[in-house]
C-alpha cells in the first residue's frame, strides 16, 4: 500500500526549531539533517459522494415503532452510528453491513471493547489484548466486503489511563481495519478536555498514521463551531488527517460550568440535536457531520432517568428544542406523552 510521507507534526517541528536557533553559533549547523519524516496512509476519503446508512434497527427506532410516536421521525428517520459495545454486538453487525452494502450506503461503527475501559482496573471491555484482538478479527469478518467507517474507542486517547499499552492495542486495531479497507476514526476526545499537542502525541502513539482520521465531540455537547476549531488546529499536528464531529446533541451547546456541580452534564434539561449527519465539503479539514452518539439515549441513573438505555423522555427534548428543525416537528415533539421504557432489547 502506498502511503505519504510528512514531516513532524508542527509542535515538534517548533522544539527542533528552538534548539537549532539555541545552537546558531555551531560552525555544524548546517550539517544538521532534516527533522524524521512520518509516513501516513493514502486517505480512502470514504465520505466523498456517501449516501450516509439509516439504521432501521435502533432503540429509537424500535421504541416508535411499538408506541405509533411519528414525533421520532427527526431521530429515526436519519442517520446514526452502530456501537458495538462486546461480542455479543459482533454477529448483527452482519445484517447491517448488507443492507448497507445492497442500498449503496456507508455504514458507521463504533468499536467500544477496548481492555480497561473505564479505567482504575475497571472490568469494562475487554478481559485481555487476546480478547480484543478477537473481538476486533470478528468485526473485520462480519463487515466482510462492506467498506464501512469505524470510529475507534471512544475516550480510550484522552482518558487518564491512558499509556503506551494502550496506544499499541490502539495502533494494532486500527491496522487491521485498516488493512480490510475500511476508513478509521480514532477518537481525540473534545475541545475542553486535553489540548491539540498532547492530543498529537497521544494518536501519532496509537496508530493515526494507518487512519483515515480522528473524531471529535463523540458523546458530548460542545459547540460544532468550537469543535471545528479544535479539530483544525488537531489536524494540523497530525498530518493534516481529516476528522468529523459528533453533533448528535450538541444543538445549544454545552451545560453550565457551574463550581462543585457536575450533575447538569448527566442528562441536562438544556439539550438539543445538533446539525443533521451528512457528508461536508465546504468546511477544510470535515470530513462529516455524524451523529455518533445515539440521540435520546440516556448519561445513566441522573436527570430524573433510572436507564442508560434509550428514554423517550430525552428524545423528546433533544428534538424540542433543535433551532434547525420545523415548527412543525417540534411542536410535535412538545405535544407528545412519552409511554414508560420497556423491554427495549
Amino acid at each position: 500500500m502506498t502511503r505519504r510521507r510528512r514531516h513532524l507534526p508542527a509542535a515538534v517541528l517548533a522544539v527542533v526549531v528552538a534548539l537549532a536557533t539555541g545552537c546558531a553559533d555551531r560552525p555544524d549547523t548546517a550539517l544538521r539533517p532534516d527533522p524524521p519524516a512520518i509516513t501516513y496512509a493514502p486517505p480512502k476519503q470514504p465520505f466523498r459522494d456517501a449516501t450516509l446508512h439509516v439504521d432501521a434497527d435502533t432503540a429509537a427506532a424500535r421504541w416508535q415503532a411499538r408506541n405509533g410516536a411519528d414525533w421520532l421521525d427527526p431521530i429515526t428517520d436519519r442517520p446514526q452510528a452502530r456501537w458495538v459495545n462486546d461480542p455479543r454486538d459482533v454477529p448483527p453487525v452482519r445484517q447491517l453491513a448488507a443492507r448497507a452494502r445492497q442500498r449503496g450506503e456507508l455504514p458507521v461503527l463504533v468499536a467500544y471493547w477496548i481492555p480497561n475501559r473505564g479505567c482504575a482496573n475497571s472490568r469494562e471491555g475487554a478481559p485481555d489484548v487476546q480478547a480484543y484482538r478477537d473481538y476486533i478479527g470478528a468485526l473485520v469478518a462480519a463487515l466482510g466486503n462492506t467498506r464501512s467507517v469505524v470510529v475507534m474507542e471512544p475516550d480510550a486517547i484522552a482518558a487518564d489511563c491512558f499509556d503506551a499499552a494502550r496506544a499499541r492495542v490502539l495502533t494494532d486495531a486500527t491496522m487491521r481495519l485498516a488493512a480490510a479497507g475500511h476508513a478509521v476514526y480514532l477518537d481525540a476526545g473534545h475541545s475542553r478536555w486535553r489540548s491539540t499537542g498532547e492530543t498529537a502525541e497521544r494518536l501519532l502513539a496509537s496508530g493515526i498514521t494507518y487512519a483515515e482520521g480522528f473524531a471529535v465531540n463523540v458523546s458530548n455537547r460542545q459547540t460544532t463551531a468550537d469543535s471545528y476549531r479544535w479539530g483544525r488546529e488537531l489536524s494540523d499536528l497530525v498530518g493534516d488527517r481529516e476528522f468529523v464531529i459528533d453533533t448528535s446533541r450538541n444543538g445549544a451547546g454545552p451545560p453550565p460550568d457551574e463550581p462543585g456541580r457536575d450533575d447538569e452534564w448527566c442528562n441536562p434539561k438544556r439539550q438539543a440535536l445538533g446539525e443533521a449527519p451528512r457528508p461536508v465539503t465546504d468546511r477544510p479539514g470535515l470530513a462529516a457531520l455524524l451523529w455518533i452518539k445515539a440521540p435520546g439515549e440516556s448519561d445513566g441513573v441522573c436527570g430524573g432517568e433510572k436507564t442508560y438505555l434509550f428514554t423517550p423522555t430525552q428524545a423528546r427534548t433533544l428534538i424540542a428544542d433543535a433551532p434547525w428543525l420545523s415548527a412543525a416537528d417540534r411542536a410535535a415533539a412538545r405535544a407528545a406523552r412519552p409511554a414508560p421504557v420497556v423491554d427495549q432489547e
